[in-house]
């Protein structure tokens, strides 16, 4: 037995006689958890592994800070080129910065962890996950997740309720739990997070138009597999956890008593008020908020403490107000939509484009076709290794300051549009044409922002595919569906929210993202703040956004009902032109000089589509004739000369090297080698032991091109001198 060291909260070490493992076996893998043996140091660390691949997990938290409106949590996963088996291929051959797919597996282990954390809790906590060996079918995702909960389990840290995660998918209409990652790609695929009591904390879905009587039984059987997780989480805290620090003595901090009540006493009319007045809008509600916390403030001398105290009032009584009559701030029912508008064709230049408005969120998107030849875009492992693999389908979305009314420093991409721009392409992926001529780019651009800008994205997305003239195998629309509880009977009393607000969002229970067809989901995003849904919330949910994603799309129709007939002019021109093997390399020789030189005169790019045909991808139809005559007039130019198989040709000899010469049969045509092998019956070391110098003229037998490199081979063994001059072709005197 090997020996298992613990720090206690004060940073000393007891010792045990063993460290601790704990393994169940949940579909198609088994899980082993381990804590005990290494990065000791940390307040806790959890070795999660299934064969010979390994992920640590470690948490470590620092002394109390200042209490903030969120859970003070940092969550970081990092790919490791080394647990793979590679040294990575950029610059500096090491890990540089997070990848987008580190990016998005830290965003779904966050949301899976953060609402079992008391909100009290005010002490800064860091959970890094570090890939130790993995090939590549592992579901990293799974074992990080894991890892990370059973780490957080068994620190010093708080926790609600524990909690551990399942892949689920649906292969060919079977339901697997944890398959191997090759088969993800096969049909739906569902990463679910959930506790005790068959509660559901987090959802990150995507398929092929899956039903609702799939989705749930996925979800009945993964959470029968989160609680066969968490009975070996809990045996492996008995081993191994740490006692949970008490948050009061954490805090320490004293809240006088009657402050909130002060609060109340003083705003709470007002705020009724406010969100019971439906003429406000975003900016208008937050500043009559503004105006109200002004005053409060204004009377207190704790700030900080007053502010706290207001924030929690404008909670109570925006969930109050809505929980009980059923009326949102803004007028609406609990499963009204806000007013929408839809315009397509917003710009005849651009290939396809949609302006969408729900309320006071307003998306523009386009679609751009171009080659597949372009459609490279690195995945999670390849972007790691250095290499590349083809995407031709791919949204990018983009979330401005000034949507907000904000001045944004970011240049480049952020983890929140990262997550958004992602789960927007998941719900549009599963539509797109299987041999579609074109790789697809969506830009999503978010002018203004009033909550669920990521639907509002797959809907503008799939008008803008329409109008572009993509035959989706169906549209495809998106709503976010909140939850608002009773602080004292959150399974009992609560109300569901079609199409939230910002403010719902925010001060609201939950975010679930549902995108679709009329014929099933193709992604779903599920975060909550409290401590899971109850399987009627989940399913009071789910068919809550089917319905929503009905009504969206029947909106939609009467927008574009059907995809455009034909491609606009503006749409790239793409072709095949077959060419020889062997003669590419008059087009791609120099770096490709003759290829930039055609692509800089007509805007035509050339790339190798296989092993006999190039692709070329024009501007229009005009620009690719002109590329096109250019090519064929080179490739006429530069056609190597071609004779009867066993012909007898004249070649001069230009260049003589240990391994044979270099010869031309034409003036001015390329050289080709000849080697020493044939040039003589006798082995020969040197072609100057046949007699054969630089500018002597030779007769050679033609004996065709080599199949695979098309490169020409002649021989002078079976060649008579002198009798075989007057067979020599004329062309070659």
């Amino acid at each position: 037995m090997l020996r298992f060291i613990i720090r206690n909260n004060r940073g000393h070490f007891k010792e045990c006689k063993r460290y601790v493992s704990a393994k169940t076996t949940i579909g198609q893998s088994e899980l082993v958890l381990t804590a005990g043996e290494i990065a000791r140091f940390a307040d806790s660390a959890v070795v999660a592994s299934t064969g010979d691949n390994a992920v640590l997990a470690t948490c470590v938290y620092q002394d109390a800070g200042q209490e903030t409106d969120g859970v003070p949590l940092t969550v970081d996963f990092r790919q490791s080129a080394a647990a793979l088996g590679r040294i990575p291929m950029n610059f500096l051959r090491k890990e540089m910065s997070q990848t987008d797919n580190d990016i998005l597996t830290s965003r779904v282990i966050d949301r899976a962890l953060r609402p079992m954390i008391s909100k009290s809790w005010t002490n800064p906590t860091a959970i890094n996950i570090k890939p130790m060996a993995l090939d590549e079918d592992c579901d990293g995702i799974i074992l990080g997740l894991n890892a990370a909960a059973c780490a957080l389990h068994l620190s010093s840290v708080p926790l609600i309720n524990p909690v551990a995660s399942v892949r689920v998918s649906i292969i060919n209409d079977e339901i697997m739990l944890n398959p191997p990652r090759h088969r993800l790609s096969e049909g739906m695929s569902m990463v679910l997070a959930g506790t005790r009591a068959e509660r559901a904390v987090m959802i990150e879905m995507e398929g092929p138009q899956v039903t609702i009587e799939q989705v749930e039984e996925a979800i009945t059987q993964g959470l029968s597999g989160v609680d066969q997780l968490l009975d070996q989480m809990d045996s492996l805290k008995k081993s191994a956890g740490k006692p949970k620090l008490e948050i009061e003595s954490v805090r320490n901090v004293r809240v006088e008593k009657n402050l909130y009540e002060k609060i109340r006493i003083m705003a709470e009319e007002r705020l009724e008020y406010i969100f019971t007045d439906p003429t406000h809008d975003k900016i208008s509600r937050d500043d009559a908020i503004k105006e109200v916390r002004k005053d409060v403030l204004a009377s207190f001398d704790d700030f900080a403490e007053t502010s706290r105290e207001f924030n929690k009032l404008v909670r109570y009584t925006l969930r109050r107000l809505t929980i009980n009559s059923g009326i949102r701030c803004d007028g609406r029912g609990v499963q009204d939509f806000r007013p929408i508008s839809i315009k397509v064709d917003v710009y005849k230049k651009l290939h396809g484009s949609a302006l969408f408005q729900r309320g006071q969120t307003q998306v523009f998107s386009t679609v751009t076709f171009d080659s597949p030849a372009a459609a490279f875009h690195p995945d999670s492992i390849s972007q790691l290794l250095g290499a590349q693999q083809r995407k031709s389908f791919m949204l990018h979305y983009e979330f401005p300051g000034f949507a907000t009314n904000e001045i944004s420093s970011n240049r480049g991409s952020n983890r929140r549009e990262i997550g958004h721009g992602f789960l927007a392409e998941k719900a549009l992926k599963h539509v797109i044409p299987d041999h579609f001529p074109y790789a697809i780019r969506i830009s999503s651009q978010v002018l203004e922002s009033n909550g669920s800008s990521s639907m509002a994205s797959a809907c503008a997305g799939s008008l803008a595919l329409y109008d572009a003239g993509v035959p989706l195998k169906a549209p495809v629309a998106g709503v976010a569906i909140g939850l608002m509880t009773n602080d004292e009977k959150p399974d009992e009393k609560y109300q569901i929210l079609t199409d939230i607000l910002g403010i719902e969002d925010y001060l609201g229970d939950m975010d679930f993202k549902i995108a679709g067809t009329s014929n099933g989901f193709t992604s779903m995003q599920m975060d909550v703040k409290i401590p899971g849904l109850t399987r009627k919330q989940l399913s009071e949910a789910i068919r809550r956004g089917k319905s929503g994603v009905d009504f969206m799309l029947s909106k939609m129709a009467n927008a574009q009902e059907n995809p455009r007939n034909e491609f606009k002019s503006s749409v790239p021109v793409l072709e095949t032109l077959k060419v020889d093997p062997y003669k590419r390399s008059n087009i791609f020789r120099n770096g490709g000089l003759i290829a930039k030189t055609i692509e800089a005169a007509t805007g035509v790019r050339i790339s190798i589509d296989d092993e006999t045909q190039l692709a070329l991808t024009a501007p229009s139809r005009k620009r690719m004739d002109e590329a096109k005559e250019m090519l064929n007039k080179l490739l006429m130019e530069s056609t190597v000369e071609d004779y009867n198989f066993g012909q007898l040709v004249q070649a001069e000899v230009t260049e003589a090297i240990d391994r044979g010469v270099l010869v031309r049969l034409q003036t001015g045509a390329q050289t080709h080698f000849i080697p020493n092998s044939q040039l003589s019956n006798l082995p020969i070391k040197h072609p100057s032991a046949a007699g054969i110098d630089v500018g002597q003229k030779l007769t050679v037998q033609w004996l065709g091109r080599d199949p695979q490199t098309g490169k020409v081979r002649l021989s002078k063994r079976l060649v008579g001198s002198a009798s075989v001059i007057s067979r020599i072709n004329p062309k070659t005197k």
